[in-house]
Formats: structure tokens, sequence, C-alpha cells
């Protein structure tokens, strides 16, 4: 058994998570700890676990070492060992002392594959539990059931922690067709391990602390973090056709959910990052100007095959109407953005049914090409707003102004 833990400046944080190892019930495995160049006491503190535990195994990187990159470059060094099971602990997160006690039973017993295992949600502040995220009941998952399930074991590949490995399952992994990402890594190399795996189970029990912090990459804008939820809404797609043959109605909805609440947290993340305004613009141009969010929008009753066709619709309208609501307060857009950006006014505001918010961005837009010189391209926008609003006096100013 081999347990590993990347460290980037986590003096804070890595004893918890390695006594939490070291800890367990289950004593034979092997521990690796990597100091992904860090500038505080992160090397110390490896070095000196290390120095009293021979389980304890020291790695270090001359530069941080993230994403996609970091996986493959854990996995191609550990694939030829001798060892039956990996596992992955980020250095602020903790194991309860039973976990791989447990999740080697519960292997042993039904023959998986991959082990997963629930989790708690922890302020890192305050110490209190959020929430926990864990199953009923302890669920298997082959053949059909992983089309069948879908919607039930999709949250637990979302992260790499959590769970344990068959090495031989990552020997028969890929992780080169999968597309490179920062933000969603983990994702990807858990669906490639899914991919390939036979048999799935998950325990109904808790047995991870999942520390929440403000620090938490989930809450920082990554250069591809917009890019990685279409990415990830994609590689979901592929990985069901690629192990069930199909996506079947129920599950593509189930994806567009996804999808709606991965922007929904981009979106959140992007309008209060420390940027230009005219970066988050074009991130906002970004995010609902994609054929993915456009898919998000058609259906009329978003949610009807998953059960909750109210509440889910309802969700949906508050994201197109925040995104709405942030476009139509914008005091300057550059003129290279502003086409892009009456694009994306006009449709979130269709999609969340505002129809004055429309109005707005359609009369900006033949403005600004009037403006240009672009008459040819204003006229038609004008001739629709004339009959949507007859004798409207913008309107009809607009249409008066000479080409």
């Amino acid at each position: 058994m081999i347990i590993w833990t990347p460290a980037r400046n986590a003096e804070n944080t890595l004893r918890r998570a390695i006594d939490s190892v070291l800890g367990q019930t289950y004593t034979n495995f092997e521990y690796i700890i990597i100091d992904n160049a860090s500038t505080d006491r992160t090397g110390d503190i490896i070095s000196e676990y290390a120095s009293k535990d021979s389980r304890v195994r020291s790695w270090s990187n001359e530069r941080n070492i993230f994403g996609t990159e970091l996986f493959s470059d854990v996995t191609a060094k550990i694939i030829n060992t001798e060892c039956d099971f990996v596992a992955e602990l980020d250095a602020d997160d903790e194991y309860l002392p039973d976990f791989l006690e447990k999740s080697l039973r519960f292997s042993e017993r039904e023959n998986l594959d991959i082990v997963v295992c629930g989790n708690a949600f922890v302020d890192a502040q305050t110490g209190n539990v959020n929430g926990v995220r864990a199953l009923s009941r302890e669920l298997i998952v082959e053949r059909g059931g992983f089309s069948e399930y879908f919607s039930l074991y999709h949250q637990f590949v979302r992260t790499a922690w959590a769970k344990i490995f068959r090495l031989s399952v990552l020997r028969k992994c890929d992780f080169s067709r999968t597309e490179a990402v920062t933000y969603g890594a983990d994702t990807v190399f858990s669906m490639e391990a899914f991919r390939n795996a036979s048999r799935v189970g998950i325990l109904a029990e808790a047995l991870h602390n999942y520390y929440i912090s403000p620090k938490s990459v989930s809450y920082k804008l990554d250069a591809k973090r917009i890019a990685s939820d279409r990415i990830l809404h994609e590689a979901s797609r592929s990985f069901l056709i690629s192990k069930t043959g199909a996506v079947t109605p129920r599950n593509e909805e189930f994806l567009l959910l996804v999808y709606m609440n991965a922007i929904k947290d981009t979106l959140n993340v992007l309008l209060n990052a420390e940027i230009h305004e005219h970066e988050k613009i074009a991130g906002v141009i970004d995010i609902f100007s994609h054929e993915c969010t456009k898919q998000l929008a058609a259906p009329e009753k978003l949610g009807a095959r998953i059960g909750d066709a109210s509440g889910l619709t309802k969700q949906r309208r508050e994201l197109f109407t925040a995104a709405a609501e942030w476009l139509l307060t914008r005091e300057e857009v550059p003129d290279e953005q502003l086409e892009a950006f009456c694009a994306a006014g006009e449709f979130v505001c269709a999609a969340c049914e505002n129809a004055e918010g429309w109005i707005f961005f359609k009369k900006l837009l033949a403005r600004f090409l009037l403006g240009a010189g672009r008459a040819d391209e204003a006229r038609p926008k004008l001739d629709e707003l004339a009959e949507l609003l007859p004798g409207d006096p913008d309107v009809t100013g607009l249409r008066e102004m000479p080409p």
C-alpha cells in the first residue's frame, strides 16, 4: 500500500495530515510526502517525520508541479512498484484512523478495483463540520451500473482523495489521453481510473475529513478555470460513452446540472477576483457565449428527468439573472469587447426572461454598429426593435441616424 501527499507551503496543516496516516489501524504501507518547491518549513517537517518512521519517504520537486502533470508524474514513478493499492491525501486534510483498514477489507470482500468512502466538510478556521458527503448504504458499481448509478457515484469521481486505487488498474490508464487541466485535475485522474475499473465500491461511511479554506484552489481564479469547466463536462460525457456505450437522456441532464453548478462557482470566483474589470468582462463573455452554456439554457424544464424541475429550473434562472444584472451595471466596456458583450447580455437576459435587459443590449449594439459605420448590420436589428417597440423614441432616433 502506498499513500502519497503533495505539500506546497503546508507547514500549518501538514502535521495533521501526516499524523492521520501514521495513526492508521492498518500499518503496512509506504508513505510518500512530496515537498512541492515550498518556501516555508514544509521540507523540514517532512524530514523530521522521515527520520522517525521508516515508512515515510521524502520526495522533493524543484518547482511546484500541480494539476494533471502532478498526478501523471507520481503515477509514473510508482507504477512498477510491488504494491496492491495507492491512495492520495492532501496536505491539509486527514483520514479517520480506520480508513485504510475498512477500505482494504471492503476491497477484499467484494473484489474491488477502487474503494471510495464519504467525507466530512470541516471549516478550517472553526473546526466545525459543515456537512457530510456519504451514501446511506454501500454501493457496488459494475457493468451497466456505471450508467444506472452515474448520478449517485459521480460526486465521488470528482476527487482523487477519500479512495484507494488498485495499482493494476492505474497501469491500464492512459493519462496522456486526458486534456491537461490545473483546476479539476483530480477529477480527470479519477475518471480515467474509473474508466479502467471493473468493480467500484462505495462505503457508506465518512472516513475522510476535507478542510475548507478560502486559500483552497477552489476559491481562486486559475487561468484555465473557465475552460476547465467545459473540459470536465466533455470528459464526463466521453467517460460514459467509453464505459457504457452511450449517454442516457437522464445522465445528459444530470451532466448539465453539474456544469451549471460548476459555472456558478466559477462566476462567483471570477467576479470576486482581484483582476481588471475588462478581464472580468472577458471571463463572463467566455462563460456565457460557449455552446455548453447555451445547451444549459435550452431545456424548458431543467431537472425534469432528475425529479426536481421546479427547483433546478429556478436555480438556472438565478444563475442567468446574476450574470445579467452584473453585465447591466457595467459602465465602461472597451469597443473591442462590445459586440461580444452585447451578445452575452442578450443571451443571459433571454435565458432569465429579462425583456427590459434584452432590449437594452439590442439598442446598445445597434448604436455601436451605427457609430462604427456598419449601418447595414444595424438596420435589421433596428427593424426588429421597431416591430417589437412601435413608437419607441430610442429606436426612432437610431433609425433616423444617417448611415
